[in-house]
């Protein structure tokens, strides 16, 4: 799994303000799905045109900062709804997204499919 660190913003910006700059940053995007934790924002984009080519973003609520996850998992065109489902059901991915401080350290990451979340290792500096 990947983490790239998108954009920051003020602390003192409410959740709508800061999800309104994410969707202007990925030039409007539909909200399939939307969670809320009291560290960090988890939201499911993608353009309506193409619903099969969605992204997943995680608002840092406490840095003020937008990430963007890639799963490195060889779908580049990006998620569906159903597949996005499977992440979070059968990958437990908000273990990690639930705490926005794990996805921004320099810990690399694995999720699959049934199994929780594992540590590969650590990023190279």
């Amino acid at each position: 799994m990947r983490v790239t660190k998108l954009f920051g913003l003020s602390k003192l910006e409410a959740v709508d303000e800061a999800v309104a700059k994410l969707l202007e940053f990925a030039e409007y995007p539909q909200i399939f799905r939307w969670f809320q934790f009291p560290a960090a924002l988890v939201v499911f984009v993608a353009h309506a045109d193409s619903p099969d080519s969605g992204a997943v973003y995680v608002y840092d609520r406490k840095n003020g900062v937008w990430l963007w996850v890639d799963f490195n998992d060889q779908n580049y065109g990006g998620y569906s709804p159903s597949e996005f489902d499977v992440l979070i059901n059968q990958c437990h991915f908000f273990r990690l997204a639930a705490s926005p401080a794990l996805l921004e350290s320099p810990v690399q990451w694995m999720v699959a499919p049934g199994q929780g979340p594992k540590v590969l290792g650590r990023l190279p500096a």
